[in-house]
């Protein structure tokens, strides 16, 4: 009997929390994994809207860098954690480029994880080691040309987006450029600073202070339109009509998250980048905040793995 008893009061006390760990969510530290090494655009994110987070739930956020296998490993990380909402990824274009780019990832980029939000979009800046005599899209074409193979573009891992950014100015520009890739965003950049490499197409939301600083020159950034954050700056459109590419940086968690949980996770992050400071934050690194619904994101991710696998296959790019 008092067995029976005792799984009466449990059934009971299910029916009134609802799915068990959601209602009191959060009720501990929560751990956000950025798959990169630290100083990238990646990272530089989620430090922005970590501790915000932490002050709305009244949680301590903990940022962990667990780099490797170009954001693969800590993605696989949090795809295998725990479906609780406490460890959440930061992912970024990355994240819908894999499909397409490796021939096989320890999970499935779309079923392994719940979107929670897309938090903003970055225009890349194309940037060159202040070394280089070019001082505009026209004169880098020019220099490539004349000097084919001998200019090296850095790429934050091989067959993410900054390489395959520029593959699509090599396409459309015809220029001989190899490809350097480094360990992440900020290896990548630091590789342009030191002239290891000579050109790169980055986040705005990483280059744009390396720019300010004196250690890079910026020749254009990569949006439709001139971005806020460096309006003296041209489109690469203005020279080559059509000319597109962003960045992205979003939250996910692992499937199986439970949905009020994910909602309040969501509607959090959604007042964090719509904040009038975190805005001023962004747009001073040349990001535009996005935020809205997991379904948004989640349409978002389900467009743009096709995207990239067919990008991937007409570059050639394939990784084992």
């Amino acid at each position: 009997m008092r067995v029976l008893i005792r799984l009466c009061l449990a059934l009971t006390m299910l029916c009134v929390c609802g799915h068990p760990g959601s209602a009191a969510f959060p009720d501990r530290a929560i751990r956000i994994v950025v798959p990169f090494p630290p100083g990238g655009p990646v990272d530089v994110v989620a430090r922005v809207v970590g501790p915000k987070l932490g002050e709305r739930l009244g949680q301590s956020v903990t940022i962990d860098n667990v780099a490797g296998d170009d954001g693969i490993k800590g993605s696989e990380l949090v795809a295998k954690a725990p479906p609780d909402g406490y460890t959440l990824l930061l992912g970024s274009s990355t994240h819908t480029i894999h499909p397409g780019t490796y021939g096989k990832l320890p999970f499935d980029t779309e079923k392994a994880f719940a979107p929670v939000s897309l938090l903003v979009a970055s225009q890349l800046i194309l940037v060159v080691n202040p070394s280089l005599p070019v001082e505009s899209v026209e004169d880098l074409i020019a220099y490539a040309k004349s000097h084919p193979g001998k200019l090296r573009y850095a790429s934050g891992g091989r067959g993410g987006p900054t390489q395959l950014a520029f593959v699509l100015f090599k396409i459309t520009t015809g220029a001989e450029i190899i490809n350097a890739p480094y360990d992440g965003g900020a290896a990548a950049l630091n590789a342009i600073a030191s002239d290891e490499a000579q050109v790169m197409l980055a986040p705005l939301v990483a280059a744009l202070p390396m720019v300010q600083d004196g250690r890079l020159r910026a020749l254009a950034v990569s949006g439709a339109h001139r971005a806020p954050a460096a309006p003296e700056l041209p489109t690469i459109a203005e020279t080559l009509p059509g000319f597109t590419a962003v960045a992205w940086f979003g939250v996910l968690a692992p499937a199986g998250t439970p949905a009020p949980v994910v909602a309040r996770l969501s509607a959090e992050f959604d007042h964090i980048v719509h904040d009038a400071d975190t805005e001023k934050q962004f747009a001073a690194i040349g990001g535009e905040p996005v935020g809205g619904s997991p379904a948004t994101f989640a349409a978002f991710i389900r467009a743009e793995i096709p995207k990239w696998i067919r990008v991937a296959r007409e570059t050639g790019i394939h990784i084992e």
